[in-house]
């Protein structure tokens, strides 16, 4: 069934967040950011997908590449996509290193329709009546992805915004 797809950037005007820790054993975000995640965003585990961990020992420092995706579905019709990557490097002895975060999150609207006339209407609901919805969905999810960020600079003990 076709259907009419709306996507929202969260983090407008940037596309991501990037944030960067130099500091004493970087490699802990791959064990903060999961749970932070399902916490600040109200994720379940069955909608949280750890989509890659990888680890480079063969050197020292030692590399390390995580990235995570996760869903909260706000409707029928609409689901928040929130995804964080992170890429780093540490010191096998002094633990010391560094580590760059990405965050992004889009707001995305599935209005489905099997006709033109449907999809009509679908567009028309969708401007008239659903947007104010969509505004809402979306100022929520900008305070979350505040609250998340805050989150990880209070755990990294990060200064500044």
């Amino acid at each position: 069934m076709p259907e009419l797809k709306l996507k929202a950037d969260i983090l407008l005007p940037q596309h991501e967040k990037i944030l960067k820790y130099s500091g004493s054993h970087p490699s802990r975000v791959l064990k903060i950011i999961p749970t932070l995640v399902k916490d600040t965003f109200k994720i379940r585990s069955t909608n949280f997908y750890e989509d890659s961990i990888k680890w480079d020992t063969s050197a020292d420092p030692i590399a390390f590449y995580g990235a995570w995706r996760g869903v909260d579905s706000k409707d029928a019709r609409t689901s928040l996509w929130v995804n964080v990557k992170v890429q780093g490097e540490q010191e096998d002895k002094s633990k010391k290193g560094e580590v760059t975060i990405w965050i992004s999150g889009t707001l995305v609207t599935d209005l489905p329709y099997t006709n033109i006339l449907e999809k009509m209407i679908s567009r028309s609901y969708s401007y008239l009546f659903y947007a104010e919805h969509r505004r809402r969905y979306i100022a929520e999810a900008k305070r979350l992805f505040e609250i998340f960020e805050g989150e990880i600079r209070k755990q990294l003990e990060m200064m500044g915004g």
